[in-house]
């Protein structure tokens, strides 16, 4: 059986990795508060599944070329984010004869879900008063 066991190695280590090609998922990054990582390197860590904690990000501002296309004030808009954390993600076990009949239909099972979760709060609200 193989040993499933990451090796831990620091920020400055796992950074010479990736410069040699050679850092993979059998690492894991231990950070430290000092840590500073450029963001394309946290980018290229992220990519790789390795989750760069914010406050050890920096963005070096010298490096960060204007846009000569973009003339006006920059306005500030919801990210992609705020709407992924408004949706949940479930997992439902059923038996095989349910599972089977909800492969036949054409049943959105999220707008299902979402709307009898719905009402039952509703519901449940509505009791309580």
């Amino acid at each position: 059986m193989k040993n499933m066991t990451k090796q831990n190695i620091s920020l400055k280590e796992a950074i010479n990795l990736l410069i040699g090609n050679k850092l993979d998922g059998s690492y894991l990054v231990e950070f430290v508060e000092s840590d500073r990582i450029e963001a394309t390197d946290a980018i290229k860590l992220g990519s790789m599944g390795i989750v760069v904690p914010e406050e050890n990000i920096y963005y070096d501002d010298d490096n960060i070329a204007d846009d000569d296309d973009f003339d006006g004030k920059w306005i500030p808009i919801d990210s992609d984010i705020e709407h992924y954390k408004k949706h949940l993600s479930i997992q439902l076990t059923v038996d095989k004869e349910i599972e089977n009949w909800l492969s036949s239909t054409e049943i959105d099972l999220d707008s299902l879900i979402s709307e009898l979760l719905t009402g039952f709060y509703r519901s449940s609200k509505a009791i309580n008063k």
